[in-house]
């Protein structure tokens, strides 16, 4: 209860922090189910579609397990506009991650993307003191421990160096690309194809 009150005393409130958690507790599932080779890519498109399908069902009707997540897990501004938008994203870049890249590079960049930023929000809220340069809404403590944890579970897939290139080049294209230029592109998209692009061309050309 103290550690929850830190968190809406640091400007996260229980739904972001809920949501945050929901991220990385869906991630790791599907992680875990591609690892283990229980569901393919095919099935992964189809999931997409039926959320998708769900999605728009949701701007009209309320459907009463996809309503509750809405309720409780949604940020207000996207249920009016795309419905579990995020989510929809982060499929849809895990789906092209498989799709583009070689397994391990795909796997690594799909972890890439169940850590990084959830754990950069948290942290950055909890702990964060020093204001980022590149966005000023975030810290730097929330950028490092990003990177680092997602570099910690990419070592599970890659090497060290394809863990922290990846990772740190993901971190960056989050902030600089989205943050900056303002570019209207959903970081669960571009963090996964960030990451693959770079360890495969450091593979590609540098190994």
């Amino acid at each position: 209860m103290v550690e929850l009150n830190r968190f809406i005393n640091r400007g996260i409130d229980k739904q972001e922090l809920g949501r945050k958690i929901l991220h990385i507790m869906i991630g790791i599932a599907a992680l875990l189910l591609i690892v283990f080779n229980l569901v393919s890519s095919f099935i992964i498109f189809i999931i997409f579609i039926i959320c998708i399908i769900l999605s728009l069902l949701s701007l009209k009707f309320k459907l009463p397990i996809v309503n509750f997540f809405l309720e409780n897990f949604e940020r207000s501004e996207d249920k009016n506009r795309l419905p579990g938008r995020g989510y929809l994203f982060a499929v849809a870049g895990s789906l092209l991650a498989l799709q583009l890249f070689e397994r391990n590079i795909a796997l690594a960049s799909i972890t890439i993307l169940i850590f990084a930023d959830p754990t950069s929000c948290l942290v950055g809220k909890l702990f964060g003191r020093t204001k980022s340069f590149i966005d000023n809404k975030k810290n730097i403590e929330g950028h490092i421990a990003g990177f680092l944890v997602s570099s910690l579970f990419a070592l599970f897939f890659v090497s060290p160096a394809l863990a922290i290139a990846g990772s740190l080049v993901a971190m960056l294209f989050e902030s600089i690309i989205i943050e900056i230029q303002k570019i209207r592109l959903d970081d669960n998209l571009i963090i996964p194809l960030a990451a693959g692009t770079t360890m495969l061309l450091i593979v590609r050309f540098l190994m």
